[in-house]
């Protein structure tokens, strides 16, 4: 369970992008290579309405205790997180109260025996999901079991967007000549709607190409999808309930070698922290607004946001702040939630959007490595949260 989880982390983390597929027609471009040498700060404050922090209480009760935030999903009443190192769906309501462990480990009908890659609450149905390689759990919110499907494709994220469908990503270190679907739609039961599997260069052979760890995704809320980007190019697609189609091109114009790494399933280079070339970007997620998509990316050993307006196009780049290595951010906090934008009253933000709010997640661990950087400023209320203390929810009401 831990090294499966542990590779799960990285699929997050160790991740890239190359450009060599042409523009597809129409698709928005973005200049994030040519903003580079302008760098900004994006505009996300205008997009955000309010904002609540939500320490996750410690109490008495050792289960209320959280080493990390793996995942997690969120309503309107309740927060329901993966821990990093424990096979559980723990649920704090909304104002932070621990309640209990809702899905404990175990054998028993309902209880967790998978290693959990994503987790998703569809209000609407009254539903938890959680999803494994090859499996699909499904609960009510309040955590009674539901069912369980079984799937024959290997998937390492999963998300539903539709009436019985799911946009899947496959498995890494797979080759597309074996079968792998890549990118798809699928049924609760697996059968197959629709998949993208022609991510090809001519730099590698077709038996060696497939997914590795290089590549992004993010769930969006507002319109039910999947947003994808892999490292063998610059295209951003959408997987809906019945389509696959381009988003965004990035145009990021990287070398070949980068193209080889993220393509290449025979090359584990990643796996051993290697980055390819400093000219090089690698970008790590994303997530989208009514307005903007945002980019989180990596380039010349500095971290780096960009935002792409849908309308116009229009791209900046804001250099993040970084107090330590990657690891050590890691260690501190596996989803990174400060190395983000500023825009936002001087405190660095990223995260994924439910709903009408932008939600991130930070550790008092984080919150410590970043508190001697003077041109960060800490809200009081995070000052007080005690080092030792369960990670904070941050919840940016959005404008409409």
């Amino acid at each position: 369970m831990k090294l499966t989880t542990t590779f799960i982390g990285m699929v997050f983390f160790l991740i890239s992008c190359h450009s060599y597929h042409p523009n597809p027609s129409g698709c928005l471009t973005a200049t994030i290579r040519e903003n580079l040498s302008d760098i900004t700060t994006l505009h996300l404050n205008d997009e955000i309405e309010s904002v609540s922090y939500i320490p996750l209480e410690v109490t008495a009760d050792n289960a209320s205790l959280i080493d990390g935030v793996l995942n997690y999903a969120v309503t309107d009443k309740y927060i329901y997180i993966l821990p990093v190192k424990e096979a559980r769906i723990v649920l704090f309501d909304r104002q932070g109260r621990f309640v209990k462990t809702l899905i404990p480990f175990g054998q028993a009908p309902g209880e967790l025996n998978s290693a959990i890659s994503s987790m998703q609450a569809d209000i609407k149905n009254n539903k938890l999901y959680l999803f494994s390689a090859n499996q699909i759990f499904v609960y009510t919110l309040e955590g009674d079991f539901i069912e369980q499907f079984n799937h024959n494709y290997q998937s390492v994220i999963q998300y539903k967007t539709g009436d019985d469908r799911f946009a899947s990503v496959a498995f890494p270190y797979t080759p597309f000549e074996g079968n792998s679907y890549g990118i798809g739609i699928f049924t609760g039961k697996g059968d197959t709607i629709l998949t993208k599997n022609n991510f090809y260069s001519s730099l590698v052979s077709r038996e060696k190409s497939g997914f590795t760890v290089c590549m992004a995704a993010a769930y969006s809320d507002r319109q039910n999808s999947l947003l994808f980007k892999t490292g063998s190019n610059d295209t951003i697609f959408r997987i809906s309930d019945d389509s696959i189609r381009a988003a965004c091109v990035l145009n990021l114009q990287n070398s070949d070698n980068e193209v080889i790494r993220a393509l290449d399933i025979t090359d584990f280079s990643t796996l051993r922290g290697k980055q390819g070339e400093d000219r090089d970007i690698f970008v790590a997620d994303l997530f989208e607004t009514s307005k903007q998509y945002y980019i989180r990316f990596r380039h010349n050993q500095g971290h780096y946001v960009a935002s792409i307006n849908k309308k116009t196009a229009k791209t900046l780049v804001e250099k993040c702040e970084q107090p330590g290595t990657l690891k050590e951010m890691a260690d501190a906090n596996l989803l990174h939630g400060m190395l983000g934008t500023k825009s936002y009253r001087q405190f660095p933000v990223w995260g994924r959007v439910l709903g009408d709010e932008l939600v991130q997640v930070i550790t008092p661990y984080e919150l410590d490595l970043y508190k001697d950087i003077r041109s960060i400023t800490i809200p009081e209320a995070l000052r007080r949260e005690d080092n030792e203390g369960n990670p904070i929810f941050v919840f940016y009401k959005l404008k409409k």
